[in-house]
C-alpha cells in the first residue's frame, strides 16, 4: 500500500515538514511491525509540493498518475493543502491534512475526499478572545495578517469572535508572505492605536516578526497568536511570545504523552527536533486514525473508508490530551481540545518553557460556519481501491 507524505522541505516551512514526516513514519512504523494493514506493507514516499499552489497540482497529478500512490498525508501550507486535495477529490484518492490551519480547510475548501486533523485559525481564536478579551477594559483591535490563504481566511474567521466578546477591529495590516522587513510591519503596527494586536503569521516569518519585538511591550499592550508550532518555539527559544493556542505539547500531564514523548526520543533525540511537538502529533494521530479506519472498513475502497473516518471519535487518553476527539462529518474536520499557552523565555531549559494557562473543551471552540460546509455527495466522489 503506497502513500505519499507531502510537505514543503524547504523555505519557511521546512522543519514543520520534518517534523510532520516524522509523526507519519512512527505510525506507520506502529501499524507495519503489527503486519501491516489488512495483511499489505505500507510503504511511504516523500514529495515536496513547494509553497506554489499550481506546483502542488502538478505533484498531486503525477503521484496518482504515474507512481499510483493510494493515499496522500500532508501539506502544511494551507494553499497547498486546498490545491493537493481538490486533485485527489477528482480521482477520489483520500487526502489527510495533517496539519493546515485555515479556517477555509473545512468550509469553502472541503471535499468528500479530504480529512482535516489540525485544529483551525478559528478554533484558536474564538478560544483566545473569549479567554483574553474578558480580562481587558478597552478592546480596539488590530489585524497583523499574511497576505496568503491562512491570512485571510483566518481573518474572516476570527472577526465575529472579536466583536462576540466586546472587541472592535480598528485596522487590518498585510505581512507579506516573503516577510523581509519585520521592522517595517512593527513600525505599521505601532502607528495604530490599538489595546489588543491578533497575528496570523506562521512559519519562519513568526520567528522573524518576534525576534525583532520587545518583550516590554507585551506587558503594554494584548497580544495574541492564534496557533504556535513547537517548530516556531524550540529553534528561537530566547525570543518573547505572547499567549497562543496550540493542540498538544510534549509536557502535558495525559495518558499517553510520557509514552509516545519516550518513543519520538528513542529515534530522534540526537536531532534538531529532539522533543516532539504539535504537528508531530497532529500527523501522527492522522495517520493511525486513517489506517484503522482501512481496518474497520475491510477495505481499500476509498467510499467504505470515508464512512468509516466520518465516525471517527477517539478518547481523551487515545488522543493524549484532555478531551474526546470526533470528526464533523459535515465539514471532515476533527473537533478537538484547545491549549491556551505562553512561552516562557525565562527557564533554562527551552524544553520546559511551554506553559499551558488554560484548557478548552472542543465544543468551546467549534467553528460555527462548518455547520454549512457543503461536501461533494459520494455518488459525485470517483470510486479509488488502492
Amino acid at each position: 500500500m503506497l502513500i505519499a507524505h507531502v510537505a514543503p522541505s524547504s523555505g519557511r516551512f521546512a522543519l514543520h515538514a520534518e517534523a510532520d514526516r516524522r509523526g507519519v513514519e512512527m505510525a506507520v512504523e506502529e501499524f507495519n511491525t503489527r503486519g501491516g494493514v489488512l495483511g499489505r506493507e505500507i510503504i511511504l514516499i516523500s514529495r515536496d509540493p513547494t509553497l506554489d499552489a499550481q506546483q502542488a497540482a502538478q505533484v498531486a497529478k503525477t503521484l496518482i498518475r504515474d507512481n499510483q500512490i493510494g493515499l496522500m498525508i500532508g501539506a502544511i501550507a494551507s494553499n497547498v493543502a486546498a490545491s493537493m486535495s481538490e486533485v485527489c477529490q477528482q480521482h477520489g484518492v483520500l487526502f489527510i491534512n495533517t496539519n493546515s490551519s485555515a479556517p477555509s480547510e473545512a468550509v469553502e475548501n472541503a471535499h468528500r475526499t479530504k480529512f482535516v486533523f489540525d485544529a483551525n485559525g478559528a478554533n484558536f481564536n474564538r478560544a483566545l478572545f473569549r479567554h483574553a478579551l474578558a480580562q481587558r477594559a478597552s478592546r480596539r483591535v488590530l489585524l497583523l495578517i499574511e497576505d496568503n490563504e491562512a491570512g485571510h481566511s483566518n481573518a474572516t474567521a476570527m472577526r465575529p469572535y472579536i466583536s462576540r466578546y466586546g472587541g472592535q477591529v480598528v485596522a487590518e495590516i498585510l505581512a507579506p508572505e516573503n516577510l523581509t522587513d519585520p521592522l517595517g510591519i512593527l513600525k505599521q503596527v505601532a502607528a495604530v492605536s490599538a489595546d489588543v494586536v491578533a497575528v496570523v503569521i506562521s512559519g519562519g516569518n513568526q520567528i522573524k516578526l518576534f525576534s525583532q519585538i520587545d518583550p516590554e511591550i507585551f506587558e503594554r499592550q494584548l497580544w495574541l497568536i492564534g496557533e504556535v508550532d513547537w517548530e516556531e518555539l524550540y529553534p528561537a527559544p530566547g525570543t518573547a511570545r505572547p499567549l497562543f493556542g496550540t493542540t498538544w505539547a510534549w509536557n502535558l500531564d495525559t495518558p499517553g504523552t510520557s509514552d509516545f514523548v519516550a518513543r519520538y526520543r528513542k529515534r530522534y533525540a540526537h536531532t534538531k527536533l529532539n522533543y516532539p511537538g504539535d504537528v508531530t502529533h497532529a500527523a501522527y494521530l492522522a495517520t493511525k486514525a486513517l489506517l484503522q479506519a482501512i481496518i474497520r472498513a475491510g477495505t481499500t475502497d476509498n467510499h467504505a473508508v470515508i464512512a468509516q473516518l466520518e465516525q471517527y471519535q477517539a478518547t481523551a487518553k487515545e488522543r493524549m490530551q484532555h478531551h474526546t476527539a470526533k470528526m464533523n462529518p459535515r465539514s471532515h474536520h476533527v473537533q478537538q481540545t484547545i491549549y491556551i499557552a505562553r512561552w516562557n523565555p525565562h527557564i533554562s531549559a527551552p524544553e520546559q518553557r511551554i506553559e499551558i494557562v488554560a484548557i478548552v473543551p472542543p465544543e468551546e471552540a467549534e467553528y460555527e460556519l462548518e455547520r454549512q460546509t457543503k461536501l461533494e455527495s459520494l455518488a459525485q466522489t470517483p470510486r479509488h481501491r488502492p
